[in-house]
This record gives C-alpha cells, structure tokens and sequence, in this order.
C-alpha cells in the first residue's frame, strides 16, 4: 500500500504504508488540507472563508475568531504527527511550508517506514522520529511549542484527551496550538471539558476536528509558556 503527497514541494511524491496503518483516505486527507489552508487559521484564531463555506461545519461555540491572509498558512510552522504510521500527515505539512515536524508512533514497523520516506524526500534536517507510547513521551525541551498537532490514533484504542494531557504536561503544546483530530464518527470522545472546536468536517467513517484548548475549563492543567512569544 502507498499514498501520495497531495500538495506543495513535493506533491505527486509516493510514501510507503505500514502494514498495521489505517491512513487517512486521500480524499479525506485532501479536504482536511484544503479546510486548513482556505480557512484563514492563525496560530490566535480562524476565520472561516465564504467562498469555501460548504466543507466545513463551524462550532457555534467557537471564540478563536480573527481576520488573517491563509495564503501561507504552514509556512514556518512546527509539526508534531502523533500515531503518524507512514508519517503523510506531517510530511503533507512540509511539502507545505511547515519548517519542521515530529513523528511519534510505537510501532517499529510504522518508525521504519517513516524513516524511509523521510530518506526517500531528503527531509532528514527538518524533521525528527521518536518511537515511543505517547502517553509517556518525554518533556518537550526546544524553544518553541508545536504550532499544529496531529492526533490521529487507532480507532477507540487511545483517548486524545489523555493525549492531550499528557502533551499539555510535557510541554509539545500550550493554549496557542491548533490540534487536529481524526475519530471513527460513531465513537467520538468527549472533550468539551478540554478544547474549543472550530470545525467539524465528516468524511465517510470519520470525523476530523479542528480544535485548540481551553484554558477556561480545569479538566487539563496549564504549563508555563516556554515558545519565543513567552
């Protein structure tokens, strides 16, 4: 099994798949893409496009709205691709703009594949693989916190909200990263208590979230700012 780049520098590019992986549909993934880059998303809020008002349904209860050019939307940003299995998500990211991106997954099949593609593209200095069980992942030490995150695991095996606390804890992510989920539509988790969504958008068996947290609610503790803006 293989799935292609979609967009961007290294579009028409063929990634190899895990055997255990369930990647994200290339239709799916495309809209997923396309909702990220015509909605105008910053890093402080989003705006939703007139123009594109069809693919996406947006949260009544979304309060992250300001006005931005989505031209360059991944330009520069740091990516961290959870549960990654071939790594598409976050690679998708830097054949965007993004500068660098992290790829977790416990798999060791699913840690060779991805170092094969990143070997494939030549993306070895701007990325970084790390097998590891999520819920344990180490403290995040570099400068900046991750501005998109990835979070697509295994349907109704791994909670994202104890992704997301753990993540909050180690400091990958703060109240200023824009989390995108991915969730068998019949069996999605609860996290009103955690996250602000911005958008749903339905793809077949899925659904995808476009979120950021909520440091309004108590249901995950908040870790001292520690990117530049800090």
């Amino acid at each position: 099994m293989s799935v292609r780049i979609l967009s961007g520098q290294f579009k028409g590019s063929v990634l190899s798949v895990p055997s255990s992986a369930r990647p994200t549909l290339i239709r799916s993934r495309q809209s997923l893409f396309d909702i990220l880059a015509s909605q105008a998303i910053t890093l402080s809020g989003f705006e939703r496009n007139s123009e594109n008002s069809e693919i996406a349904e947006i949260s009544k209860n979304s309060t992250h709205l300001k006005k931005s050019n989505s031209k360059d939307f991944f330009e520069n940003k740091v990516v961290l691709d959870c549960f990654a299995g071939s790594g598409a998500l976050g690679i998708e990211a830097l054949s965007r703009g993004a500068s660098f991106a992290y790829f977790t997954d416990i798999s060791q099949d699913a840690i060779s594949v991805i170092y094969e593609n990143i070997g494939k593209l030549k993306l070895g200095k701007r990325c970084r693989i790390i097998k590891t069980d999520i819920l344990k992942i180490r403290k995040f030490n570099e400068v900046s916190v991750c501005d998109i995150v990835f979070i697509d695991p295994p349907y109704g095996k791994v909670s994202i909200k104890k992704t997301l606390q753990r993540l909050l804890k180690t400091n990958w992510i703060n109240e200023d990263s824009l989390i995108v989920t991915e969730e068998d539509i019949s069996k999605t988790e609860n996290l009103s208590d955690t996250v602000d969504t911005l958008i749903e958008k339905k793809s077949g068996k899925s659904l995808f979230r476009i979120m950021k947290l909520n440091p309004r609610e108590n249901s995950l503790s908040f870790a001292p700012r520690t990117d530049h803006q800090a």
